[in-house]
């Protein structure tokens, strides 16, 4: 597959060339690159051109259920902002990259297909029993330690009676103890034959070392139950970890015949109107792959969206110069914080997966249930309260006019005032004011409540809540959050980031000019990534065998990428390599990722990859922090390999002379500012009109196509070459 890279990015969308409106699709062909990420209210479409300038952005309604729908209702919306039909748009594109939350859903709805385990007789219970960690696993300290009771996974994702074990023993040196019993194999394939099972996970003691039980109990399920999904643990997470391995494999059945049923559907949607290339899909680990690799671990699209924002953030904020970052995504259902590091976004390298620890690299993002769509309720006590639970796009917010009656926070914001009705995603879309008033209202009569006071007590909740979200990501983590840059997007994320910047004393924030499509734009910026890993127990310092044990072990985990690099046709130009080595004190529980930049079988190799990780283990948490007296471990090797796709790159407008927004000026109206406490006539801005060097002081607001940005009375903005609308902030 043959790799274009896209020399620059324009800031802003482009019209259609000349000539090429619908029924004159023949007259100029350009190359499209679309990103299309499906959040829990719209599904978001980015569109490049073959120059890399950004050419269309569109939103479609999302829709549950057949997400395919919604997907194809936003790729016809791009189509028609380029001027084309969808065919011929599509007949044009290049890369086709998707992001979809189709695994995410099944498992924190427990949607997901009927599942059965087969493990090691006396070990078929490891997913239930969870280790004592599954109690907490995902739970925050404040949840840990004002909550009664703690349970597990309820319900688990698997039944009991779907959980088998079979006679079969290797141990911890890869040698078979106990060969396979294939009659009682036999016997369980009968068994879940009758309870009509869609997915089978295979994870066996000690198989990471040596296969060929999970091979062979594989192959003879596989002929006995054709149409079965059937994923084994050795190639899903080839790791230490009895539970954990067994977790994986278990959710990436549970997901499998959902998400492939969705790909294939959707593939042949866009085979049909059009498309002829691969579909790319992108992943948790902060990056694109194919749809081979899917189909064996369906597991690595969970989170796509969130993980491809952060992609954007480390991307752009690489060229706006910034390299600390704290991204703040606010959709319709969710509210995501990841940090970037020096330029770097941070992995979980066992993240916990709605309450199951999975031993699946994931980019750190920590979310919780504050988006637009998130409703405005009262508690049992008379309390107002906001979210987790979302409206989502059916019915959506009161102010959608699609039967929603309960206010959501869009409905908040709408009564605020710092949404336009008539505006909404550029006019696209109106929404029913009153609608949202009565159902404020109602809450307002039960609390005794002005409309407007209970309009502002919601927003400030939900404000709360992300704020705390941000500490949890930022000052828990030993991060200062002051020494970091805020970026801000999703549809409703600059409503509500002066305030949250506010908060944390953040002194300056930025919102990309695309920002309500920001994930779709970020999974043009990650490239294909594969990656392999192995378990390694070895201990410092390392004899020469080790080290050369160290080395073959990495070159084998370089092969496995590379051979799915040679099957999706990726020149070898076009590939990139990172090693690691993952580290720990003796004792401790997890590790530091220690990138290997030099050969194993160099002199003294050992010394400096140990001092390496001191050096690491040090900037992480302080100097003097380490114990060495404890011994270093090594406890796995990783390798990713890294695909050149589409690369956007940036180039500025020139600032002009005169910083009067006048020209943009669209008109006043009736704006609630928090710190102010009543309504004002607050200036509006068109954002469509801002050009780069204009400066806005709060309090203001900038409607946009897709989003708004608040600007309080302690805020000012400048329009930067780029685009964007970077807000300073002042003390108030």
């Amino acid at each position: 597959m043959p790799h274009d890279v896209v020399p620059s990015a324009a800031p802003h969308p482009s019209p259609p060339p000349e000539g090429g409106g619908e029924g004159d699709n023949e007259s100029i062909h350009v190359t499209y690159y679309i990103g299309i990420d499906i959040g829990g209210t719209f599904t978001d479409c980015a569109v490049l051109d073959g120059d890399g300038r950004i050419v269309a952005i569109a939103k479609a309604p999302t829709t549950r259920g057949e997400q395919d729908r919604g997907v194809m209702a936003a790729v016809e919306a791009a189509a028609r902002r380029i001027g084309l039909d969808t065919g011929g748009f599509l007949s044009q594109c290049r890369f086709f990259i998707h992001g979809c939350t189709v695994a995410t859903n099944a498992i924190v709805e427990r949607k997901g297909a009927s599942t059965a385990l087969i493990a090691t007789r006396g070990h078929e219970q490891a997913i239930f029993i969870g280790k004592a960690s599954q109690k907490v696993a995902g739970r925050t300290t404040l949840q840990m330690t004002h909550q009664s009771h703690l349970e597990k996974a309820d319900p688990p994702i698997i039944a009991h009676r779907h959980a088998i074990g079979i006679s079969e023993r290797i141990d911890r040196n890869g040698a078979v103890v106990v060969g396979l019993n294939e009659a009682e194999l036999a016997d369980a394939i009968a068994i879940l034959r009758a309870e009509r099972i869609e997915s089978i996970a295979i994870s066996f003691l000690w198989s990471f070392l040596n296969p060929e039980h999970e091979r062979r109990a594989r192959d003879l399920i596989c002929a006995a139950l054709p149409g079965v999904y059937v994923c084994v643990s050795h190639e899903i997470a080839p790791l230490l970890g009895e539970y954990e391995r067994t977790a994986t494999t278990v959710a990436n059945a549970y997901v499998a015949p959902r998400l492939t049923s969705y790909i294939a559907r959707l593939q042949t949607q866009l085979e049909a109107a059009g498309y002829r290339h691969p579909l790319l899909l992108a992943h948790c680990m902060g990056g694109l792959t194919t749809m081979e690799e899917v189909r064996v671990r369906p597991l690595l699209t969970l989170d796509s969206g969130p993980v491809s924002g952060v992609l954007g953030a480390r991307y752009f904020g690489e060229a706006y110069g910034e390299p600390n970052i704290i991204c703040a995504d606010m959709g319709g259902t969710t509210f995501d914080v990841a940090l970037i590091e020096n330029g770097r976004y941070i992995l979980d390298e066992e993240p916990v997966i709605d309450r199951y620890t999975c031993l699946l690299p994931k980019v750190a993002v920590e979310s919780i249930g504050a988006g637009g769509g998130s409703l405005v309720w009262i508690d049992d006590n008379g309390m107002l309260r906001v979210g987790p639970h979302s409206a989502g796009a059916d019915p959506g917010p009161a102010c959608y006019g699609h039967g929603g009656t309960e206010p959501a926070i869009t409905d908040v914001n709408l009564v605020l005032g710092y949404i336009d009705d008539a505006g909404f995603l550029g006019g696209d879309m109106r929404l029913d004011r009153a609608a949202a008033e009565q159902a404020i209202d109602r809450h307002a009569a039960r609390l005794g409540m002005s409309r407007m006071a209970t309009a502002a007590g919601a927003y400030k909740i939900v404000n709360a809540h992300m704020a705390d979200l941000m500490r949890r990501t930022s000052i828990d983590r030993g991060r200062d959050p002051r020494d970091f840059v805020l970026f801000a997007y999703g549809g409703a994320g600059a409503l509500h980031i002066a305030y949250l910047a506010s908060d944390l004393r953040i002194a300056k924030v930025y919102v990309p000019s695309f920002a309500t499509v920001f994930s779709a734009m970020g999974m043009l910026t990650g490239g294909i990534l594969h990656s392999a890993e192995r378990s390694c127990a070895l201990a410092a310092p390392l004899s020469p065998e080790q080290l050369a044990q160290v080395e073959a072990g990495l070159a084998a985990l370089r092969g496995q990428v590379a051979d799915l690099f040679a099957r999706e046709q990726v020149d070898a130009s076009d590939q990139h390599y990172e090693r690691f080595v993952h580290m720990k004190y003796r004792l401790q529980q997890g590790a530091l990722a220690v990138p290997l930049t030099f050969d194993m079988h160099e002199i003294d190799a050992g010394r400096r990859l140990v001092a390496e990780f001191e050096r690491l283990y040090a900037a992480q948490y302080g100097s003097n922090a380490g114990f060495t007296a404890a011994g270093i471990e090594l406890v796995k090797l990783h390798v990713e390999g890294h695909g050149r796709t589409v690369l956007p790159k940036l180039e500025p407008e020139p600032v002009g002379a005169d910083p009067d927004p006048s020209p943009a000026l669209k008109g006043r109206r009736q704006v609630f500012f928090i710190e102010i406490g009543e309504p004002i006539e607050a200036t509006i801005y068109d954002g469509a009109k801002l050009c780069a060097g204009m400066e806005i002081a709060g309090p203001a607001v900038i409607d946009r196509m897709g989003d708004a940005i608040v600007l309080p009375s302690f805020a000012d903005a400048v329009v930067d070459g780029f685009g964007n609308v970077v807000i300073t902030l002042r003390p108030y």
